[in-house]
């Protein structure tokens, strides 16, 4: 682990867009694809040095499975036998308007549209393409790193003074959430409304890399937000991302590959909460959408840090990067929940076969792909209970690679924003890129201690394989990754 190799760098994408109907993954109900209002991409960047490599790809999708990255990695085997494929990173913009590429979520889809699985493969195939084209391409270049700030994530979870199950008009809706003194997206406008259950994190974390005539060609962009502002569309889309990318190369010339990741962010969206009639009326006078703003907001704050610190760059800096399996304690699910939920796969079997048949048309909730849903969430309540007798923890892959005096770790999670802080806060870095929701781990919320005592979605039974002791345990596991990494 020296700075006496020098850096090699290399750059790749893949335009992962399907050239046929989907199923867009993200919500409860069934979106066919009906478009494409902008291309989804995967970028992939190779750093090498002396004989340490990563080949670290984002993707523009809502998740990579264990799975996903398994046949990825296959693919590049294939492709690249020499190269060492558990050095291969993934991770997620978490669109929600992009491909499933899981299944069982939804019901089977109709003829014509494309299956999950077959997506899968078109992914790992283009992932594979992009990673052994920014290896074959890589050469002697240099890194620079900077921090800044962008107002884009914002908390989105309401805190009231009561208990909302105690509510005359709460309604059960087994397999989505329950719910006491929290809320996700729950009404501001509310006379028991107490406030926001967290802060929010707008620091953003960038590396910038050159050729060897001090060119820029890319950049790492690290936001604790995920990429869903228009999540409700029924067409193919980037998100905000799109929009990004598009500025930063107005500003920056077209060559410029853009690798972005999402910091813990499990608690944050790019919905504003509180202050929404003032955000429409300035996005109305700066002739804006909201995704452009979010867009001008990140280019500003690519430049002005690019400013500081694109020219301190270092072509051999201390290079390292580590793959860990860590274990964490699973969420625990209690014989009652289990019965409760084995009764709701029940209740929702027969409530999906009655609005099947229904003449008039069902609520929400009720409509049978959503019942669906549902009971897939029951199903894994089911499972989990079972599951948790011969495996209490849950395996997780964790990269931790060092540049320079910079550090980027990964987690599986949608991972609440105060771990992050404290990670971060304890780390020997001058600057930490936490990762989330990067494949090697079963994906889902990791709530805070304070946000599963209000439950809701996101804070659930239903959203959590691992509760707040399994966070915990995360953090200390990072921190000790990260500080092996400095040695004293």
């Amino acid at each position: 682990m020296t700075a006496s190799d020098g850096l090699q760098i290399g750059w790749a994408s893949r335009d992962i867009t399907p050239d046929q109907p989907v199923s867009l993954a993200g919500q409860f109900h069934v979106r066919l694809s009906q478009g494409v209002r902008d291309p989804i991409t995967v970028t992939a960047l190779c750093l090498a040095s002396g004989a340490d490599v990563c080949i670290w790809v984002s993707c523009d999708l809502v998740g990579v499975t264990v799975a996903l990255l398994a046949e990825c990695r296959e693919c590049l085997r294939q492709r690249l036998p020499q190269f060492p494929v558990e050095k291969l990173v993934m991770n997620v913009t978490h669109t929600h308007t992009a491909p499933d590429a899981k299944g069982g979520w939804y019901p089977p889809l109709p003829e014509g549209v494309m299956q999950p699985a077959a997506y899968a493969s078109f992914v790992a195939g283009r992932v594979a393409e992009a990673a052994a084209e920014s290896w074959g391409t890589r050469q002697p270049g240099s890194v620079s790193w900077g921090f800044g700030y962008a107002v884009v994530g914002h908390n989105r979870r309401a805190v009231y003074f009561d208990d909302l199950s105690q509510r005359a008009d709460f309604e059960r809706l087994v397999g989505t959430k329950t719910e006491k003194h929290a809320r996700m997206y729950g009404n501001v406008n509310d006379c028991a409304f107490s406030g926001l259950e967290g802060g929010a994190e707008h620091a953003v974390n960038l590396l910038f890399t050159f050729d060897a005539a001090s060119r820029l060609t890319g950049a790492v962009y690290n936001l604790p937000c995920p990429s869903q502002e228009t999540e409700q569309l029924t067409v193919i889309s980037a998100d905000f991302w799109h929009e990004v990318r598009v500025e930063l190369r107005r500003r920056h010339g077209e060559h410029l590959f853009l690798l972005p990741q999402c910091a813990p962010a499990g608690d944050l969206s790019p919905h504003v909460m509180v202050n929404q009639k003032a955000e429409r009326r300035m996005l109305e006078l700066r002739k804006r959408t909201t995704r452009q703003e979010i867009a001008a907001r990140l280019a500003a704050a690519f430049d002005d840090v690019y400013a500081a610190a694109g020219g301190d760059r270092h072509a051999a800096p201390v290079f390292k990067h580590e793959v860990r399996e860590i274990s964490l304690p699973r969420r625990r699910i209690t014989d009652e929940e289990y019965r409760a939920a084995e009764e709701g796969v029940r209740e929702l079997e027969a409530l999906r076969a009655r609005q099947a048949a229904a003449t008039v048309p069902p609520g929400y909730w009720e409509q049978p792909d959503v019942c669906f849903s549902r009971g897939y969430r029951c199903r894994r309540i089911v499972e989990r209970h079972a599951e948790q007798q011969a495996q209490p923890e849950l395996p997780m892959e964790m990269h931790v690679m060092r540049v320079g005096d910079v550090v980027f770790a990964t987690n599986a999670f949608e991972l609440f924003m105060d771990y992050g802080h404290r990670i971060v806060a304890r780390s020997p870095a001058v600057q930490t890129f936490l990762v989330q929701l990067a494949a090697g781990g079963r994906a889902s919320y990791l709530p805070t201690a304070r946000a599963e005592a209000g439950e809701s979605y996101s804070a659930c039974l239903y959203c959590n394989e691992v509760g707040s002791a399994g966070g915990q345990k995360l953090v200390e596991e990072t921190v000790h990754a990260i500080q092996a990494l400095w040695p004293s």
